[in-house]
């Protein structure tokens, strides 16, 4: 899959962009930069300026989305064209998927109300997970 992507951009497809793409492709959750590159040298040597690199271009293209948290850190996800929200606990960073999306009426209706085409949103809860509460 990652080599149709880069291919229909027009990029390389080098080690490196295999690797973050490959590590995008298997993880269920956004990730940080520093998360993407540790799991990508597993396969590979890789700099760290190298994996940034790589996120900024297929973040340019299209094939990675990047958000901000509210932790200081951006999070990247492969742009499937459908999106994911998560739960973040603020004292261990413990990441957790929301299944479903909670804003589609809402979307609707703003579009409907505004005359917007919305192309996309983000949504990230921040809290204490159930064992940082027990402690």
């Amino acid at each position: 899959m990652s080599s149709d992507m880069l291919k229909q951009c027009g990029l390389r497809q080098t080690a490196g962009r295999k690797a973050v793409l490959h590590v995008l492709e298997n993880s269920a959750i956004p990730l940080t930069a520093e998360k993407i590159h540790d799991l990508a040298c597993q396969s590979g040597r890789m700099g760290l300026s190298t994996t940034y690199r790589i996120l900024s271009q297929l973040t340019e293209h299209g094939i990675v989305l990047k958000n901000d948290g509210t932790d200081g850190f951006c999070y990247y996800q492969l742009n499937t064209h459908s999106h994911r929200h998560t739960l973040h606990c603020s004292i261990c960073g413990a990441v957790v998927p929301i299944d479903d999306c909670p804003l589609a009426a809402l979307e609707e209706r703003l579009s409907a109300e505004t005359g917007f085409v919305i192309t996309g949103h983000s949504l990230s809860f921040t809290g204490i997970c159930p064992a940082c509460r027990k402690k």
